[in-house]
């Protein structure tokens, strides 16, 4: 038995991790059976023990370390805290807080770090103890939507640091989460009071005005590190900065391949309009390296076709594929000879094989993963989903679905809506079981008492309540689910619901519904403001907003290739490259007197 409590005193982590953290404890993701039988013994023991809070704490540190996560919170809660000597009441709140963020929980992580005592002890505290402390604080700070106070905390961490491998670490980390941040919150964050932080989010703000040019970047990173010499990432640049040095040739010609002609043209010629805006924002830059755009059309000849035309007229890059067939033409090819971005989903994974092919599609697939994870983190269980009757819709509602129940949630109910619908008060009453409770009045007033005042009730076994759909038919569901009793349900949407225009007299039917937001329709998430024509449509808006994206993906691709963690923040969301595939974050927003605002 001795050899398990050995343990203890190697659980603790001593260097950082690839992702700039310091786990309190490296938790297994698998149970080790045997390990769990002889910690058992150890519960039994525990009662005999003149410290029984001692030895479970012992219990709780191989429970975590054995992959039982459930059994080292249960054996935390059998802890009196109190009578814990300093040492091990440090070791206690560490792995509490640890656990909770495991959790998705970081409210109760914040609560055990700011306790009194753990407070008053962090100044005594070891080196290694002081660490994980820092590491932790900027982790709640991140999940609670607080990034520059967890920037501030991982600044003070790499001032602790003796090895210049480990202060790389957290250097990169410092810079992944500013290139996550909105414009508007690096400018603020570039005026803070400690000289550290506030450099940080200036040098990111300069790099964020210029991310279509590299050399421009190049050249004002060069001079930001000649003027701040003694600044941390001066002195060790993130591993990104440092790539900057690296020199690759930009592409040079760019094949753009779209139907301009029948009823993709009006689609077709929006992606280009967005491409458009961002090509002219680097002309005006006076770029040395400003590519060549050839347009082709796939209206008239098979894009197969096209594609050969543009590769024999000296292409580099080819961007197409924006109806599905295409993009499945694209993905039929043997091996695309030239880096090649599909704007519709491959839905054959088999012919994905291309090393040279790229997806950069308009689903909401992201968004609605997103959305489940918010959900998650609130401890929501049960879900209704109300969607349109169209193909997009469905796939929505089939993706959420699929994706909640999959982590454990369960759908009570899937309604779909069609375009036609005008009464949603009617339409949702029977999901919400409004009907059945007004059967029972009227059954209850007519063999009981006649003068029973009866209320209808909603069923009470929903959590929460998903929207897909456009602002216009949204501004009609949300009402209604106020008037059938459910204003005090969570009502979480996609990016899809706002258009990105002020209408404060429209959008207070929107009032409290918590929505994925694209950072073009955010005043100063981006450098600079879309030219899109202010009457679109939002699928219009978010079509010019990818096309926008396109140009500043293909300006980055290499760069994304090679730092795989890293994002790029565009018109669209944060985006990334994973497998080939662009994938989008994006921030939250709600809706609060008709004004769409941030959340943190």
């Amino acid at each position: 038995m001795g050899c398990i409590l050995s343990l203890i005193s190697s659980c603790a982590p001593t260097s950082i991790n690839k992702s700039g953290r310091i786990p309190v404890i490296y938790l297994s993701e698998a149970e080790d059976p045997i390990a769990l039988d002889q910690i058992e013994l150890l519960l039994n023991e525990a009662e005999l023990s003149e410290n029984p809070s001692s030895t479970m704490l012992k219990i709780a540190i191989l429970f975590a370390k054995s992959g039982s996560q459930k059994r080292s919170e249960d054996a935390l809660k059998l802890i009196t805290p109190e009578v814990l000597s300093d040492q091990k009441f440090i070791e206690y709140s560490l792995l509490k807080i640890e656990l909770s963020l495991r959790s998705y929980n970081p409210n109760a992580a914040k609560k055990v770090i700011n306790h009194v005592r753990f407070e008053l002890l962090e100044s005594s505290m070891s080196r290694k103890n002081r660490q994980q402390v820092l590491s932790l604080r900027a982790d709640i700070n991140n999940e609670l939507g607080y990034p520059v106070d967890g920037i501030r905390n991982l600044t003070e961490l790499s001032l602790l640091l003796e090895s210049q491998s480990d202060s790389l670490k957290i250097h990169n980390r410092i810079w992944r989460e500013l290139t996550s941040l909105p414009f508007d919150t690096l400018l603020e964050c570039a005026k803070d009071k400690h000289y550290s932080v506030g450099e940080w989010c200036n040098l990111a703000r300069q790099m964020r005005n210029f991310q279509n040019n590299r050399d421009v970047q190049m050249s004002l990173f060069l001079k930001w590190k000649a003027e701040e010499s003694q600044h941390p990432a001066s002195q060790i640049p993130p591993s990104w900065l440092v790539d900057l040095e690296k020199k690759w040739l930009p592409y040079a010609q760019v094949a753009i391949l779209l139907p301009m002609q029948g009823q993709y043209r009006g689609p077709s010629q929006t992606f280009l309009d967005g491409v458009l805006n961002a090509y002219y924002e680097l002309y005006e830059q006076e770029s040395s390296s400003l590519p060549e755009i050839r347009v082709y059309d796939t209206s008239v000849q098979t894009i197969q076709k096209v594609y050969s035309d543009a590769v024999q007229e000296g292409a580099d890059i080819v961007i197409g594929g924006i109806r599905e067939s295409e993009a499945a033409a694209l993905s039929n090819l043997t091996i695309a000879s030239l880096p090649t971005i599909t704007l519709n989903s491959i839905n054959n994974s088999g012919s994905f094989d291309s090393p040279n092919l790229y997806q950069f599609i308009n689903a909401q697939y992201d968004e609605i993963l997103q959305i489940g994870d918010k959900a998650k983190r609130h401890g929501f269980k049960r879900a209704i989903v109300i969607f349109p009757d169209q193909k997009w819709g469905y796939q929505a509602s089939r993706n959420f679905s699929d994706y909640w129940t999959e982590t454990g949630g369960t759908i009570v109910n899937q309604t779909p809506y069609s375009e036609t619908t005008k009464d949603f008060t009617q339409h949702l009453k029977s999901p919400f079981n409004i009907d059945l409770s007004e059967k029972r009045a009227v059954n209850i007033k007519r063999f009981v008492n006649s003068q029973v005042v009866a209320s209808p009730r909603r069923r009470q076994d929903i959590d929460f309540a998903v929207i897909f759909g456009y602002p216009e038919k949204a501004r009609q569901i949300k009402p209604a689910l106020d008037f059938l009793y459910a204003a005090d349900l969570p009502v979480f949407a996609t990016s899809r619901i706002y258009n990105g225009i002020y209408q404060d007299d429209l959008n207070r039917d929107l009032s409290n519904i918590r929505f994925t937001s694209m950072p073009w329709t955010m005043p100063k998430q981006i450098p600079r403001k879309l030219q899109s024509d202010h009457e679109m449509h939002v699928a219009y808006k978010q079509l010019y907003a990818r096309g926008y994206d396109s140009l500043l993906l293909l300006r980055n691709l290499e760069t994304l290739k090679l730092n795989t963690d890293y994002t790029v923040f565009g018109a669209t969301g944060e985006l990334s490259l994973v497998n080939r595939t662009i994938k989008r974050r994006v921030h939250w927003a709600h809706f609060q007197d008709g004004k769409a605002r941030s959340l943190p």
